[in-house]
C-alpha cells in the first residue's frame, strides 16, 4: 500500500512540473506575442509618418516633411523590423536637407548682393574662425553611439556622419566667448580624463529637425581645434568631445 501511494504522489510531483513548464513556456510565448505586437503598432504608426513626410517632400514642403519626420523616435528604428523605415527615414530626410541648404544658399546670394542682414540657412559668420573649419572625430569613439565624424564648412553647413552610416544636417553659426569652468576631456592624454576649459568660441547648431545645439571650441595643448558640448554623460563623462 505504502509503495501505491509513494508511485501517486511521484505522479502528481512529475505532473505538476510539466504543467508549470507549460506555464512558463505559455507565459513567454505571451509576452512575445505582446511585444511584437506592441512593435507593429509602431511600426504601423511610423509608416503613416513616413507617407505625410513623403507627401510633403515631393511637394517641395522641405521644413514640414522634416518637422514630420520628428514624429519618430530615432533610437526606434534600431529595432528589428523597423529597417525599411530607417532606410526610408534617412532618405527622406537627406533629400529634404539638401534642398534646404541649396536653397539656404541662394537667399544668402541675394542677401549679400542686397546687403540684407536677414538670418538665412547659411552664413558668413566662420569668415573670422577659420580654425574651427573642417573635418572632427568623435573623441570618445563608441560603436554603440551614434557619433562618428562632424565636418563644419565655411558657410556654416554642418554634417554630423554616424556609426550606423546615417547622418544629420544643420547650419551653425559661431561667435567669441570667454566662458570658463565648461567640461571636457584632456584630448592629449588618450584616455577619459576630464577638465574644465575656457571657451574661445561658442557654436549654436540648428539640425533640420529644429533642434539646436551649442558647442564650446577652443585650443588644445597639441594645437587642434576641439569642441565640446560640456555636458556629463553616464556619471563621470563627458556627453560629446570632437577634435580636429
Amino acid at each position: 500500500m505504502k509503495k501505491v501511494l509513494i508511485a501517486v504522489s511521484l505522479l502528481a510531483t512529475v505532473t505538476f512540473g510539466l504543467a508549470g513548464c507549460g506555464s512558463n513556456s505559455a507565459s513567454k510565448e505571451a509576452s512575445s506575442t505582446k511585444v511584437t505586437s506592441k512593435n507593429q503598432d509602431k511600426i504601423s504608426e511610423y509608416e503613416g509618418i513616413i507617407k505625410t513626410a513623403r507627401d510633403f517632400n515631393e511637394n517641395g514642403h522641405y521644413k514640414a516633411s522634416n518637422k514630420a519626420l520628428n514624429g519618430i523616435r530615432i533610437a526606434d528604428l534600431t529595432k528589428k523590423g523597423f529597417g525599411a523605415l530607417k532606410t526610408e527615414y534617412f532618405q527622406i530626410q537627406k533629400s529634404n536637407d539638401a534642398f534646404l541648404l541649396k536653397e539656404g544658399k541662394k537667399q544668402n546670394q541675394v542677401a549679400s548682393s542686397n546687403g540684407s542682414t536677414t538670418n538665412l540657412n547659411t552664413n558668413n559668420s566662420f569668415s573670422d574662425f577659420s580654425k574651427f573649419v573642417g573635418d572632427y572625430s568623435f573623441y570618445n569613439y563608441d560603436p554603440d553611439r551614434l557619433q562618428s565624424d562632424l565636418i563644419i564648412d565655411s558657410d556654416g553647413t554642418v554634417v554630423q556622419e554616424n556609426t550606423d552610416d546615417t547622418s544629420f544636417h544643420g547650419v551653425a553659426t559661431i561667435s567669441s566667448d570667454s566662458q570658463g569652468g565648461i567640461l571636457s576631456y584632456d584630448v592629449t592624454s588618450g584616455t577619459n580624463n576630464t577638465k574644465s576649459i575656457n571657451a574661445n568660441v561658442k557654436i549654436v547648431v540648428t539640425w533640420s529637425n529644429g533642434q539646436n545645439e551649442t558647442y564650446y571650441g577652443y585650443t588644445s595643448y597639441d594645437g587642434d581645434a576641439v569642441l565640446t558640448d560640456g555636458k556629463s554623460y553616464d556619471g563621470d563623462l563627458v556627453n560629446e568631445v570632437w577634435v580636429q
